[in-house]
């Protein structure tokens, strides 16, 4: 087993104790001299699943807190949400087409919910901090979840090294799209007994690997303007210019040729007309310029008094 485990590079397994009353994850632990320190990972998260139920909808939402017990809700009604030390809440609400969702089920899975103590148990298989990406680190089993007949309830929660995710800040917007609202962090399973988590995230991952990926998105290259690309542009600038004016000089020239009784190609310039565009262009660059300075000049014969 321990061979097995090695190979799959977990970094720590850690197994809280299997009794009914369980103290709270400490994210910042000391395991045979090497720190482990998940406190980054602190905080309210949310997963849910959803379920089509005819004629209603069934929608399971499990709030956690891996570093402490989640904290009273404001205006939700005791009733409606887990007891004290709850660490992982699970609330059931069922759906009907244009009706108020309805509380269905209110599960404490996992908690310090009759408020003792309880060292946690942490086992270190292989070196930690070592993980690479891809690579499950930690396994984290929080226990103590009682619920109705069921005394046994757990969350498992396997964590896996991803040096490109180190937000953990929760944004609510996402969790109705992916079913979490945290980056990385994946709803597996619930089977009423035993709720089953994924965590991506760079918490867990050898830090040279994280260091090295912050590196890289500092030195992707920015897209600046050089030499060619301005040239390119001003070329592509000028020949869409051209096009412009012979569009509309074709154009205009057709429909004097057609007043003038001119029908089918006889309604195209004459080649001698194509032969003096240029020519014509220049003419009326060169009178657009020299206007312009006659301008600046003379104040079209207007004097300042």
């Amino acid at each position: 087993m321990l061979s097995r485990l090695s190979f799959k590079s977990v970094a720590l397994v850690l197994v809280v104790s299997a009794s009914a009353v369980q103290a709270v994850f400490d994210c910042s632990q000391v395991v045979d001299g090497e720190s482990l320190n998940m406190t980054a990972l602190a905080g309210p998260h949310v997963v849910q699943t959803s379920r089509n139920t005819p004629p209603s909808t069934t929608i399971t939402q499990f709030t956690f807190d891996l570093c402490a017990s989640l904290q009273p809700q404001v205006g939700v009604p005791a009733n409606q949400q887990c007891a004290a030390g709850t660490q992982v809440c699970g609330i059931q609400t069922i759906t009907l087409e244009g009706q108020t969702p309805v509380v269905a089920e209110v599960i404490p899975v996992s908690g310090d919910l009759n408020g003792a103590a309880a060292a946690n148990v942490a086992e270190r298989r292989v070196g930690a901090n070592t993980a690479q990406k891809g690579q499950s680190a930690v396994g984290v089993t929080l226990v103590g979840g009682q619920w109705g007949d069921v005394e046994a309830m757990q969350t498992a929660i396997k964590f896996v090294c991803d040096p490109t995710i180190s937000d953990a800040t929760p944004d609510p917007a996402t969790l109705q799209s992916t079913g979490s609202d945290t980056a990385g962090l994946k709803f597996v399973s619930w089977d009423e007994m035993t709720l089953k988590l994924q965590w991506d995230t760079a918490v867990v991952c050898d830090q040279a690997l994280v260091r090295a990926a912050q590196e890289n998105d500092n030195n992707q290259p920015q897209e600046t303007p050089t030499a060619s690309s301005t040239a390119y542009r001003i070329v592509k600038y000028i020949l869409v210019g051209i096009l412009l004016f012979a569009g509309a000089y074709f154009g205009a020239t057709a429909i004097s040729n057609y007043r003038k009784g001119a029908r089918g190609t006889g309604l195209l310039p004459s080649s001698e007309t194509v032969t003096d565009v240029p020519y014509v262009a220049r003419d009326f660059f060169r009178k657009i310029g020299s206007g312009f300075s006659r301008s600046d000049s003379s104040r079209d014969g207007y004097a300042v008094f």
